[in-house]
């Protein structure tokens, strides 16, 4: 028999009555953080985080949400980090290296690469390492970093709370590594391989195992050159030319 309807206000303190908080099952499925970073005085850290995604493309941009840490009662050592030194190095998890991937999520206060007998890699451009055996790695440095506070308009939410505060650290993306095994003939990233996996409510997970592709419509008058954008079809332009063209112009 079906359940009937539910409508509930959170910010009143009101629940929807089911046995687990439904909210993090609708919004799905979420690409994972897997965000390596290095303290100041060197000890790497590596942490999952299930809100993740990108912003742009164009400059290419990312961003977590690392929410206030329960057991260690402030931000995330990740969050830390990242204030500190401005770089961190985005991992693609995948249905391989998802045992690694879990257990990183335990805040421990020791290197998760070497307590979790994780290979590391040498970034070129940050100082955070990389999971060796990712397919994909984003090296980036911090474009900035919002407090979402507990309260909204200067009054206390309303209702039961346990993670507090929540930092959305925002990073430009400045060195992308793929391994080559990971790209097709035809030039393209090599998603069913990779298999990526994401983040559902509760504790369940899922991975890319398909893919279908569709088209998006576009008006009579419009330029190819806004298809092309959307499908990554754009051809990079030479960045020694074009420095030499603005050297020209200036």
């Amino acid at each position: 028999m079906a359940q009937q309807d539910i409508f509930y206000r959170p910010m009143k303190g009101e629940t929807s009555g089911l046995p687990h908080d439904p909210f993090k099952s609708f919004v799905i499925p979420r690409p994972i953080g897997w965000i390596s970073t290095t303290s100041q005085d060197g000890k790497d850290n590596l942490a999952p985080f299930s809100q993740f995604m990108n912003v742009s493309f164009d400059p290419p941009t990312i961003l977590f949400v690392g929410h206030q840490d329960l057991y260690k009662k402030r931000s995330r050592d990740t969050v830390m980090n990242c204030i500190e030194t401005n770089e961190f190095v985005w991992n693609m998890a995948t249905y391989d290296l998802r045992d690694a991937v879990n257990n990183t999520g335990k805040e421990t206060w020791e290197d998760e690469f070497e307590e979790f007998n994780i290979k590391k890699a040498l970034s070129r451009l940050v100082r955070p390492p990389r999971v060796a055996d990712s397919p994909v790695s984003f090296e980036c440095r911090v474009h900035s970093i919002v407090r979402v506070s507990n309260e909204y308009h200067g009054k206390a939410t309303a209702g039961p709370h346990m993670v507090g505060n929540s930092d959305i650290v925002i990073g430009r993306v400045i060195g992308i590594h793929v391994k080559g095994e990971y790209i097709t003939g035809d030039g393209l990233f090599d998603v069913l391989k990779a298999a990526p996996i994401a983040r559902l409510g509760y504790r369940q997970y899922s991975y890319i195992n398909n893919v279908f592709e569709m088209t998006i419509p576009s008006m009579p008058d419009e330029p190819k050159e806004v298809a092309a954008v959307l499908a990554g079809a754009v051809p990079y332009g030479d960045p020694e030319a074009e420095e030499e063209e603005e050297e020209k112009t200036t």
